[in-house]
Order: C-alpha cells, then structure tokens, then sequence
C-alpha cells in the first residue's frame, strides 16, 4: 500500500512542475459517472476536444457502447491551430475553419470500437484498427523509475501512430522505425459508455509535423 501512495504523489509534484495537466494516477475514482463526450464537455482541460466531436457530428460515435477515446487536451488541439495559422497564412484560423470531412478523419484516429481497458494491453504492443480505419499501436510499458521508493514500475500506456516506413514498433525503446508514439497522461477512465485515456499536451494533435 506504501507504494501506492508514493507514486500518486510523484505524479502530484510532476504535475506541478510541468504543464499542470492530468496525471496518471491522480484520480482515486476511476469512474467518471456519466457519458464520454460529457465528460469531455466538463472539463476545463478537454471541452475544446468536446467542440470538435460537436462539430464533426460524432457525439453519438464516442458515446457508443464499449467504446474506448484517446483524448488530446486542449494544448494539443491548440498547439495545431497555431501550426494550421502558418500552414494556411491566416492568422485567424480557427476551430471552425477546419473542414468538417477532415475532423471526422482526425478524430476517427482517437476512436476504438472496442473496450481498451489496462487489462487488455500488453507490453510488447498491439496494432489495433481506429474507427476512422487507420491502425494505431497501442502498449503498456513499464518504466524504469522511482526504483529506490517503489517496489514496482509503473506502468504507462503508449498511443502510436504508424510512421513512414513498413514497420510497425510499438515499443518506443524500440529504435528501428519512425513510429510516433505519445505517453497517455491519465488512463483507465471509466465513463458509462466506455474508457477514456487522456494523452499528455505535447501530443501533435491529428500527428501533424512541425518543421
């Protein structure tokens, strides 16, 4: 039980530290008690996200049954903006400027029709089919840290998009091929539809490259 309380505690002070956004192990309840996207819409770090899913029309997508969200925060879906300003010259580019068949394709990237829960994922990773039909890896690693005060390593979930070349690694020791990979930040949310994983705010939202 020590343990326990030391690594929720780590994660406290990190968040504190860094960009103050949801933490892995921070939340003592896991379930959420009400659906996916209004969950999403009543959270001061995720509401931007519940405008998109609004926007796209996928209200109902994420809210189905057994259905499992990897959810950008709002600094990633920031961040995007402020990269789609340069891209499109406009410095007043916006969430409406983005074309809606396009957000149902990035969005659709987030979206398991599946129940992912931590107890479904491996170490090694597996390659899984989003909704918008693109494959994504998705692992459970551990990480060598906090070894002096825990007698375990947490575990952290990994998000990964396929890169350029033909092989998928879904481990991000794994140095071989030019696999995207994101840390999940808070994993295992449970809302009453399904699970919710939210990725940390340095996520590329929709894996845009920054040059």
């Amino acid at each position: 039980m020590k343990y326990i309380v030391i690594i929720i505690v780590l994660f406290s002070m990190y968040s504190c530290t860094n960009d103050n956004y949801l933490i892995d192990g921070g939340l003592a309840n896991q379930n959420v008690g009400m659906s996916t996207y209004d969950f999403l819409k009543s959270h001061k770090q995720l509401d931007t996200l519940a405008l998109l899913i609004e926007k796209a029309g996928m209200i109902d997508v994420v809210n189905a049954k057994s259905t499992t969200l990897f959810a950008p925060n709002n600094l990633s879906i920031k961040n995007y903006i402020f990269y789609m300003k340069g891209i499109e010259e406009n410095p007043n580019y916006g969430i409406n400027d983005i074309p809606v068949d396009d957000l149902k394709e990035m969005l659709g990237g987030y979206i398991f029709d599946q129940s992912l829960d931590r107890s479904k994922l491996v170490k090694e990773g597996k390659i899984y089919l989003a909704h918008n039909g693109e494959e994504r890896g998705i692992s459970l690693i551990p990480v060598e840290q906090y070894k002096d005060q825990l007698d375990q390593f947490p575990e952290y979930v990994v998000y990964s998009f396929k890169g350029l070349d033909n092989y998928w690694g879904t481990n991000p020791d794994d140095g071989s091929n030019d696999d995207v990979h994101t840390i999940v930040r808070t994993s295992n949310l449970i809302s009453t539809n399904g699970v919710i994983h939210v990725l940390q705010g340095s996520h590329h939202f929709s894996n845009y490259i920054i040059n």
